[in-house]
């Protein structure tokens, strides 16, 4: 019972926390905006949920089935970088190292954050399922409403994907070397390559479908949509997805009465909840609780904590308070200090000292890997032929920034540095420009090779477009 009490505490305070944000509430209003435009009327110039040239009619496991795939596809991305920093914050905000000094567990504290993730998804994909049945009215094209079947679609078709990108969240926080920028990347391209195992085999043939225990619940219900349309019009065509255009004239549809949930079929999507359990309790492994000894550590290696050092030890010479005065009469009093009056300086004066600060500041925090590959990028850019430059090289090229582009506007957060940085005069006609400007300079520079070799072959067309 201690246990699950500290998991609900956990869960009930990250969610508030999250919640409470303005930003939620913009998040949830953009979401109910685009659950209208999942459904898109007869007339619109474009399908959601087709196979060929046909979609189905508007009724409960139709749309059920197009609002579980768009959170299964899409908000399993979207919800990840959503989540993703519900550990960072315990960091930054210095409530992980009260949690330290509980006896709250790693892997108690993991799973309550993988928890949260969820109960914030779900919140998201409870509004979904609010705006499907909505829709379902709005095109009245089957008015009759089953809930139990659009539930179903919605949620073992979307929840299950939901559960794993939320753990992977926790996953990658845990990670020392994935917590930033890098685990952002990495988990881009675990998604893209996850849809890709599952498109590939429809792709490479005829365009069939074939049920398996893929994790975003694809192929099972267009399997069943796709035997439904050759059942009747066997030279249908059956090629499907999430996106095209509508044909002149609208596009045809048909019923489609929606998947048999037999108990099996709903514990393989149910299975994959306990796969994404099995993750965040891994992640219980690399997480370091808030060991202030290890974060020294890394410190150290930086050199952070020797300048910090000689900070205050210069401090307290220059201070007479801070040595502590003489100990036969006591503390010295300080001598009253006249303040040198502040110079104000035109704005148009500061923006180069901006520019460059902020550039420097960039620079800086970068490690020696990223300037190395970054060399590495530039010398086989420039030796490279054309082709492989363009396939190859130009794809690494535009991703090397991301670490540069991560920092950009959450610098001041993360070091607890607003109230100053905003203080000063014209904060955002002085910062935020000279801000853009440093990220997109480093980008030119980092990206430099690349440009250099479209210059050098004569390429103005490719280097305009670069």
């Amino acid at each position: 019972m201690g246990t699950l009490r500290e998991l609900y505490h956990l869960i009930r305070a990250d969610f508030y926390e999250r919640t409470r944000r303005s930003s939620f509430l913009v998040i949830l209003a953009v979401t109910a905006g685009a659950g209208y435009l999942f459904v898109p009327p007869q007339d619109a110039g474009y399908l959601v949920l087709h196979v060929g040239q046909q979609r189905g009619i508007y009724n409960s496991p139709w749309i059920g089935l197009i609002f579980g795939l768009i959170a299964s596809l899409h908000l399993a991305l979207l919800g990840f970088y959503l989540v993703k920093n519900a550990i960072a914050r315990d960091r930054q905000t210095g409530v992980g190292q009260i949690i330290a000094t509980t006896p709250t567990s790693k892997p108690v504290y993991v799973v309550g954050k993988w928890l949260s993730n969820i109960a914030v998804l779900a919140l998201i994909l409870i509004i979904m399922t609010g705006m499907a049945l909505i829709m379902q009215l709005i095109r009245a094209e089957d008015t009759f409403i089953d809930l139990l079947e659009l539930i179903a679609h919605v949620w073992l078709t979307g929840f299950p994907a939901l559960a794993i990108a939320a753990a992977l969240a926790v996953l990658l926080e845990c990670i020392p070397f994935l917590r930033g920028s890098l685990g952002n990347t990495v988990y881009f391209f675990v998604w893209i390559a996850a849809i890709a195992s599952v498109l590939a085999p429809i792709d490479e043939g005829n365009g069939l479908a074939h049920p398996n225990r893929d994790p975003f619940g694809l192929t099972r219900p267009i399997a069943d949509v796709q035997q439904q349309v050759l059942t009747i019009n066997p030279e249908a065509e059956i090629w499907s997805g999430l996106g095209a255009p509508a044909p002149d004239g609208g596009p045809r549809t048909f019923v489609w009465d929606g998947i048999d949930w037999t108990a099996e079929i709903a514990l393989e999507r149910l299975a994959w909840v306990g796969t994404a359990a099995a993750i965040a309790l891994v992640s219980a492994v690399p997480f370091d609780r808030f060991d202030l000894a290890l974060s020294r550590q890394r410190l150290d290696r930086t050199g952070v904590l020797t300048r910090l050092r000689r900070r205050v030890t210069a401090l307290r010479w220059i201070n007479p308070l801070h040595r502590g005065g003489d100990k036969k009469n006591g503390p010295r009093i300080p001598s009253i200090q006249h303040l040198t009056p502040l110079v104000v300086e035109p704005s148009q004066g500061r923006f180069p000292r901006v520019l460059l600060a902020e550039t420097r500041l960039m620079l800086r925090g970068q490690k020696f890997l990223w300037y190395a590959g970054a060399v590495g990028l530039t010398i086989a850019c420039l030796v490279c032929p054309l082709e492989d430059l363009r396939q190859y090289l130009f794809p690494i090229v535009w991703l090397w920034p991301i670490p540069v582009w991560a920092q950009m506007g959450t610098r001041e957060r993360r070091h607890n540095t607003e109230q100053v940085v905003f203080s000063t005069p014209n904060p955002v006609a002085g910062h935020i420009p000279a801000l853009w400007l440093a990220g997109a300079a480093l980008t030119l520079l980092a990206g430099s090779g690349g440009w250099l070799r479209l210059g050098l072959a004569g390429d103005i067309p490719g280097l305009a477009a670069w």
